[in-house]
């Protein structure tokens, strides 16, 4: 009887524990958020106080006041992240840690800091170390970030090193996995092992002394502790007093190819990016991440060149780092909200810092922490630009396009007539001068290639037009099968506001319409993926290519239907003249007509998705240009040609059924 009241005692005690454990939680996280609601309220007045241009005196004190609440909001994160471990409610969001670019753009966020004092900070990542490893990119960044700065509160001068490698001492390794084991080391006043022994309690400092003279809660290595253990690791310190501490942690992972993806990545086509970013590889990852996910991404290191592109062009999407060469990113998001107010913005930083995230919030602004994964990221740039993509049409809304080849004004016509947007068309440069003197448009999109004047003559003319009567900027879009004329430098300078790449996607059209205020998202109902047709057929010959991309076909025209079909079949009735022209510029030897009968030939195909004769299409127009002999090339032409043509007849017959 007494070992059953014994046994419900203690339940009954075990029950107290816990609803006191909850309480306690409750409790501090109530507190956290109801300190925090009068502090949003502190920093909106003290930003409105910084934008009044107050004397220098005033200035210094706003942003001592701003430092000052800054810290204090770091405070209840703390407080928020411990109550919510010891409710075991805090989760963990596992992606992608790109490793050295999060060790790495901590320390340059740190490098602030350091500015001044005679500390060095340092990486040693070994070269085994995976690229990019399984985990919480927030929380890893979360503990790095605890231990580096408690590193610099007790070091004075010398060194601060984060090292990382896959040699660990105290972990098991799961099967197929990795191990990691990051170390901060630093050059600082050091501890006994008395104190080390105690130091990861909540609210613990090394004595009374720090706790006067360093500051600080104490909380930071007590959560440390918490999230690696969640994270099923362990974590630790040697250190000995005069010679400097170790914080070490190791972890269980595994690492992710750089090509593949865990999960789904969010779809991004068509959508319109730029970034600037001054960092070579952190550009480079930004651009490699959101072009995987369909982005048309440009990409510039400064403010003055970001702020002159926006200024030419309207983006669906601007991602910005805050330390520019040239100025700050929070700045520079401020003149494009001038500029292009419709734009969607991402700041997407080093800086953890709770002052700036909510000068961007008030501002509508997405702030992200680097390095966040290819799914943060693609997530940030999605949301931001579905909240911007509505645009006010002012202007004429009609749109001229310039374009000599009947088969690509075929697809053009059908792609608008999909989206409900009106255009015309014309066949050269003389004839799009003479309509824009109408003042009926608002925009022209133009090839390049074409009679009597052609697409760089055109633009070159109505730039002249432009500055001889004070007129404004007309946007003029190139449209092209040159890759090369897509890169920034090469349109631009050329007088072009953006490139149109052939063959050209209704997803990558629908954005670009949005963008320059010709077409309103509502008024869209294609979607391409659920368009799809039932019409099968055999998409390859042997082991070459399918002779008509269907995938890229659906992806451009919404559907492969009777509708796609029967454009298919235009394109074959137009282009089986042109074939005959090349088989004759052949045997007169005139290269000049080959290479431009090429030239035609491949911007027709490429857009009709017959990518294989189009790529060949641009060998014969390269190899003409060159006088190389293209006997052989035009016998696979002719060959390829064929190909499409008994794909297309068997289409037409499977439409009749």
């Amino acid at each position: 009887m007494s070992e059953k009241l014994t046994r419900e005692e203690l339940e009954r005690k075990v029950a107290e524990a816990d609803a006191l454990a909850e309480m306690k939680s409750n409790f501090l996280a109530t507190m956290s958020h109801e300190i925090r609601t009068p502090m949003q309220a502190i920093f909106g007045l003290l930003e409105l106080i910084a934008d009044e241009k107050p004397s220098e005196n005033i200035s210094e004190m706003v942003r001592t006041a701003q430092g000052a609440a800054s810290g204090l909001l770091e405070i209840l994160d703390d407080i928020l992240d411990l109550a919510k471990m010891d409710a075991d409610k805090m989760e963990l969001d596992m992606f992608e840690v790109p490793v050295r670019m999060l060790v790495r753009g901590l320390l340059e966020a740190l490098a602030v800091k350091v500015h001044g004092v005679d500390i060095a900070l340092i990486d040693d990542i070994e070269q085994d170390v995976p690229f990019v490893v399984i985990g919480d990119p927030k929380r890893l960044r979360q503990i790095i970030m605890n231990l580096c700065g408690n590193a610099l509160k007790f070091t004075h001068q010398g060194s601060v090193t984060v090292r990382v490698t896959s040699k660990v001492e105290h972990i098991d390794v799961p099967k197929d996995g990795v191990g990691l084991r990051f170390e901060v080391i630093d050059t600082g006043i050091g501890m006994s092992e008395e104190v080390c022994d105690r130091l990861f309690g909540s609210f613990v400092q090394a004595d009374n002394s720090t706790s006067r003279k360093y500051g600080g809660t104490g909380l930071g290595l007590s959560i440390s502790k918490k999230l690696v253990e969640l994270m099923g690791g362990v974590i630790g310190v040697t250190s000995a007093e005069g010679v400097g501490s170790t914080f070490w942690f190791e972890i269980p992972t595994c690492e992710v190819s750089t090509e593949a993806s865990t999960v789904d990545l969010p779809s991004l086509d068509g959508v319109s990016v730029l970034s600037v970013e001054d960092h070579p590889q952190g550009a480079k990852e930004i651009v490699k991440s959101l072009r995987s996910m369909g982005a048309v991404v440009e990409s510039c290191p400064t403010y003055k060149e970001g702020l002159n592109l926006i200024t030419r062009r309207p983006f669906d999407v601007a991602v910005i780092d805050q330390g520019l060469p040239d100025g700050l990113g929070l700045d520079l998001i401020k003149d494009i909200l001038k500029i292009r107010p419709q734009t969607g913005l991402v700041m997407y930083t080093v800086r953890d810092d709770i002052g700036l995230a909510h000068s961007l919030k008030a501002l509508g602004v997405t702030y992200l922490t680097k390095p966040a994964s290819r799914i943060g990221l693609g997530e940030a740039v999605r949301d931001a630009a579905n909240r911007h993509e509505h645009i006010e049409i002012t202007g004429p809304t009609k749109m001229l396009i310039a374009e000599d080849t009947a088969s690509v004004q075929d697809i053009l016509k059908r792609q608008l007539d999909k989206l409900g947007v009106e255009a015309s068309f014309v066949e050269n440069g003389q004839l799009a001068l003479e309509a824009l003197a109408t003042g009926e448009y608002g925009i022209l999109i133009t090839d390049l290639h074409m009679p009597e004047i052609d697409g760089y003559a055109l633009v070159e003319k109505i730039r002249e037009q432009e500055k001889e009567f004070e007129a404004a900027h007309f946007p003029v879009i190139v449209l092209t099968a040159d890759v090369q004329m897509a890169q920034r430098e090469t349109y631009m300078r050329h007088g072009f506001d953006e490139c149109l790449l052939k063959p050209v996607s209704l997803g990558q059209f629908k954005r670009l319409l949005i963008r320059w205020g010709l077409l309103n998202e509502e008024a869209v109902a294609a979607d391409a993926k659920n368009a799809a047709s039932e019409i099968k057929a055999d998409d390859s010959d042997g082991d070459l290519p399918a002779a008509i991309d269907r995938e890229a076909m659906i992806e451009q025209m919404g559907a492969f239907d009777e509708t796609t079909i029967d454009m298919l079949g235009m394109f074959v009735d137009m282009t089986r003249p042109q074939i005959g022209k090349i088989e004759e510029a052949l045997s007169a030897g005139d290269f000049t007509a080959l290479r431009e009968l090429g030239h035609s030939l491949k911007g027709a195909a490429r857009s009709a998705c017959c990518n294989v004769l189009g790529d060949l299409a641009a060998r014969l127009q390269d190899d003409a240009e060159a006088q190389k002999p293209v006997g052989a090339l035009v016998d696979d032409i002719v060959k390829e040609f064929a190909r499409v043509e008994t794909e297309v007849s068997g289409l037409k017959s499977q439409a009749l059924f």
